[in-house]
């Protein structure tokens, strides 16, 4: 039985409702982000935080929040807007404008993604004969990135026997194969968020040449091969996370390789539509 519909208007359809469903999705994992780093800031930072540090704690959610302000431009720009008027210079500008700001944050929440790992990694050996001293003064655990649960009587005997660290300057401890495990997934952050970098500035420049009709022979092959490579690396980042038991960044991170599933399927529709337009001509 074909459940495949029929109809080219209602698969159009059906396309378009599953694409904003899953940029939908996007945005939920944006709040979702938001609120487990404010959840891990009443703890690193509680006695106020400045500007960097706003960024260093909030790195995903900022990031989150302006990857799907391009999503929606990239949207806009391979789907819902005409030709004609993507090529007037006022649309065009401020289009690579608004892409630029886009560009410049995620460049930015990269920056917070490294400064967090730094801050993680800047753990001294925590000396003490047990941690049930120091319960009731206001010490945490760190169980992985941004999750920390407060030290009490009762979870002070877990520690027992373990090499603990301290995270310099704050009252944050933890033992060392939970340390290495934080750094460990950290790292993925930073090369899941460096290499959708390199995929977006691959779609920069495949929009940039299909606007002008060039989009095709050596330079698309060349564009598809950059970004099976990308992808690859980028669906090897969210196995990462699922084995790792990340659940909120493996569930983010295939939303996000649906979301650009999406955008390469406008591409390839915009692609054939031009080329249609061109043998018809």
């Amino acid at each position: 039985m074909n459940i495949i519909p029929q109809s080219p208007v209602v698969r159009e359809r059906l396309f378009t409702g599953t694409k904003y469903l899953v940029y939908g999705l996007l945005a939920w994992n944006g709040y979702m982000f938001y609120l487990d780093e404010s959840l891990a800031s009443t703890i690193t930072f509680s006695g106020g935080m400045s500007l960097s540090e706003i960024i260093e704690v909030h790195s995903g959610s900022i990031d989150t929040t302006f990857w799907i302000f391009l999503v929606i431009l990239l949207e806009l720009e391979t789907y819902v807007i005409d030709d004609h008027i993507l090529k007037r210079p006022a649309v065009k500008w401020s289009m690579i404008s608004l892409r630029s700001i886009c560009y410049l944050m995620i460049v930015y929440a990269l920056y917070g993604y490294i400064t967090k790992t730094g801050f993680q990694a800047d753990m001294v050996p925590f000396v003490i004969a047990s941690a049930c001293d120091v319960v009731n003064q206001n010490f945490s655990i760190l169980i992985a990135v941004e999750d920390y649960i407060p030290l009490t009587a009762e979870n002070c005997q877990t520690l027992a026997g373990e090499d603990l660290y301290r995270l310099n300057g704050y009252n944050i401890i933890a033992p060392l194969n939970d340390l290495v495990y934080a750094r460990n997934v950290a790292s993925i952050d930073i090369v899941n968020a460096s290499t959708w970098l390199g995929i977006v500035a691959i779609l920069e420049i495949d929009v940039w040449y299909q606007l002008k009709g060039g989009l095709k022979g050596t330079l698309l092959r060349v564009s598809n091969i950059l970004k099976v490579i990308f992808y690859t690396i980028l669906f090897g980042c969210a196995v990462a996370w699922g084995y790792t038991g990340v659940l909120l960044d493996f569930g983010d991170a295939a939303v996000w390789l649906f979301a650009f599933f999406f955008i390469e399927m406008n591409l390839f529709q915009w692609q054939q539509e031009t080329e249609q337009k061109a043998a018809a001509a």
